[in-house]
């Protein structure tokens, strides 16, 4: 008897340490040691698999990834969006509960739902869209900031104040405005961390598109290298921040002051070695250099990039 119960204390040890084991290493958004680079990294590569029809392996990514990181839905990649659609495509189980959290934690609509080429093929079948959509999006809502969301638009609109229309008459008035918008950017990361759409929303919350990033690029010199580089490097390894604003703005500053980009984000002239700038752009999670271009061409072949 007393074999049995050491067996059963031991088995259960055993189980114990497996599920701690699992959990500790999954890394969710905000988490103080996170490292989301080679996340992001990963959302090109199905992104990509994606593009070229290779549906099963970039649901093959997005799955493994997913299980060890707190999915983003990378604001132009969407990757949660593109997950649904390849579970769609390769008939694969959904259940209520999944379609529940990608509603509450992603904004995910019920239109996307009902008339999205491909989720529709799943969504409209009887009985799929048997949930209270109403109280979910309420959830989802619950958890944004829409004070935050107003403020950051009506800073936008000083910011482009005078850039709209003679900036150089204007400049003194322009600069008193940014310093005053950058300091309310420290306020608000102090209080509320980076003001991504998981904390202001989307574009579904009021048909407003609100580039938070805009303002940064604004920022003084001194600002700009001594604390808002370091901080959005921060956000971005939490998942919070996007790579190719740290390299607009880095990129922007050297080329300002007299230097040459880094990352080859903010102009197309590039005279970096394509294999040295693929490096430099793979340690903030950034895709290879024309990554974008490539991407643009492949879903929209008769648009100029």
């Amino acid at each position: 008897m007393i074999k049995i119960k050491v067996k059963k204390s031991l088995a259960l040890l055993f189980l114990l340490i497996i599920l701690f084991s699992c959990k500790s290493t999954y890394t969710k958004i905000g988490d103080k040691d996170a490292n989301y680079i080679p996340y992001y990294l990963k959302v090109y590569e199905a992104d990509s698999l994606f593009l070229v029809d290779n549906y099963k392996r970039s649901y093959e990514v997005l799955d493994s990834i997913f299980k060890r990181y707190e999915p983003i839905n990378t604001q132009m990649y969407y990757e949660v969006y593109t997950y649904m659609n390849l579970k769609v495509i390769l008939n694969k189980k959904i259940t209520k509960k999944e379609t529940k959290n990608w509603i509450v934690n992603y904004g995910i609509t019920l239109s996307s739902l009902k008339n999205d080429s491909i989720l529709k093929l799943y969504y409209s079948k009887k009985g799929r869209l048997n949930f209270n959509y109403p109280k979910l999006r309420e959830e989802f809502i619950s958890k944004l900031q829409l004070d935050l969301r107003d403020e950051i638009a009506k800073m936008i609109e000083q910011d482009q104040l005078y850039r709209k229309k003679d900036y150089q008459a204007n400049i003194d008035k322009q600069d008193e405005i940014d310093e005053i918008n950058a300091k309310r950017y420290i306020e608000i990361f102090n209080q509320y961390g980076y003001p991504s759409a998981r904390v202001i929303g989307d574009y579904s919350i009021d048909k407003r598109i609100i580039n938070e990033g805009i303002i940064l690029l604004h920022t003084n010199n001194e600002e700009r290298i001594n604390y808002f580089l370091p901080k959005i490097l921060e956000y971005i390894k939490k998942g919070e921040a996007y790579p190719m604003l740290y390299a607009n703005m880095y990129d922007q500053y050297y080329l300002y002051n007299g230097g040459e980009q880094y990352y080859g984000s903010y102009t197309n002239k590039v005279d970096i070695p394509i294999a040295e700038l693929n490096r430099r752009r793979k340690t903030i999670g950034l895709p290879n250099y024309g990554y974008e271009k490539w991407r643009f061409k492949k879903m929209f072949p008769d648009e100029e990039y």
